[in-house]
């Protein structure tokens, strides 16, 4: 592990000594009222604002020796770190009665150089690693649902509309496919346009964002959610968060078997789990907000000419490199044959 940022991590920690002193008093049940730092282990991640490094604290106390794990993000513009605390704050209001669901309480904000956000660390493994957890995808769908709540009200098919022609327009303009995409994917944008699936947004809801913590047979004991920066209110489709949480799982199921067949079972769990919410709150499912059918399609196709512009833009990867014509074989598949909507679209 490189030794260089350890001062500063330790000289960051010392803002918020208090938080492991009261880690320390929860632990030992006794009245510490100091501790001193004495070493550190950390690890990086970079996200689309700055960097996380989620750290393991080593401390001691006259007590005997304590261990904390925290997360600190690092975020540049100010406005930034002060919408995630909104938004961590409104999602701490959504699960309030949920003690299943765990939101990361932010333990310190820095709003002078360098910003950052201090969140109490999580325990737990990815969703996308948990290979063996039973029900994870039904998990995931009722976790999705609350967030989104579901009162039934119209998309602002507005947005969508102007996305799903620009992407195609980006990625298959020119091509001898561009006016058979554009006929044979207007269903999928006339299932938007029809449907009662407004919600808010979590925005980023992909599998790397939900951590979750098993008993010893891998049952789920508790999932958290992490990471709320692009959570917003409004009236957006609830399949495009569905579609970002299984865009990758598509694109390696099909890059390895040149099939879709278990990422479609874990799809229909997940919506399983998501009317089971419905249900329960609102007395509504999911197939009622979409008489014309759910338009997974569209988003998986969305999620996949959004990554082919991000390899080729920002990435700088060839437009011939064999994943992003993976990627671009499968938003064509999406879009023209629609091979996800004619399993889960059964009930029309």
């Amino acid at each position: 592990m490189s030794e260089s940022l350890k001062p500063s991590l330790m000289q960051l920690l010392s803002s918020f000594s208090y938080y492991l002193v009261d880690e320390a008093r929860k632990t030992t049940g006794n009245d510490i009222q100091e501790v001193k730092i004495n070493d550190l282990e950390y690890s990086k991640a970079s996200g689309r604002f700055g960097d996380v490094y989620v750290v393991d604290v080593f401390y001691s106390s006259n007590f005997g020796e304590h261990k904390s794990k925290l997360a600190i993000k690092f975020i540049e513009e100010i406005s930034d770190v002060i919408t995630e605390i909104k938004n961590s704050s409104f999602l701490e209001k959504k699960f309030s009665t949920r003690s299943f669901v765990k939101i990361p309480r932010y333990i310190f904000v820095n709003l002078k150089t360098p910003t950052f956000i201090a969140y109490e660390g999580i325990t737990g493994i990815n969703y996308e690693d948990a290979m063996n957890v039973e029900n994870k995808s039904f998990w995931a769908g009722y976790v999705l649902s609350i967030i989104h709540e579901g009162k039934p009200k119209p998309v602002i098919i507005d947005i969508y509309e102007e996305l799903y022609r620009r992407l195609i327009l980006a990625v298959f303009g020119g091509d001898d496919e561009e006016q058979e995409i554009m006929e044979k994917s207007k269903t999928l944008i006339d299932m938007v346009a029809s449907s009662q699936g407004g919600s808010d947004a979590f925005g980023d809801f992909h599998q790397s964002n939900l951590m979750i913590r098993t008993s010893p047979q891998n049952e789920i004991v508790s999932i958290a959610l992490i990471d709320p920066t692009f959570w917003m209110q409004g009236s957006f489709d609830r399949f495009e968060d569905i579609g970002t949480f299984f865009g990758r799982q598509v694109f390696l199921e099909y890059r390895e078997t040149e099939s879709l067949e278990k990422t479609i079972e874990d799809i229909e769990k997940f919506i399983e789990g998501y009317n089971v919410h419905l249900k329960e709150i609102y007395g509504v499912l999911l197939e009622e907000m979409y008489p014309k059918g759910y338009p997974l399609d569209l988003f998986m196709s969305t999620w996949a000419m959004m990554d082919i512009i991000d390899k080729t833009n920002n990435l700088n990867i060839a437009p011939d490199h064999p994943d992003v014509l993976l990627l671009k074989e499968l938003a064509y598949t999406f879009l023209t044959d629609q091979p996800i909507g004619k399993v889960i679209n059964s009930f029309i």
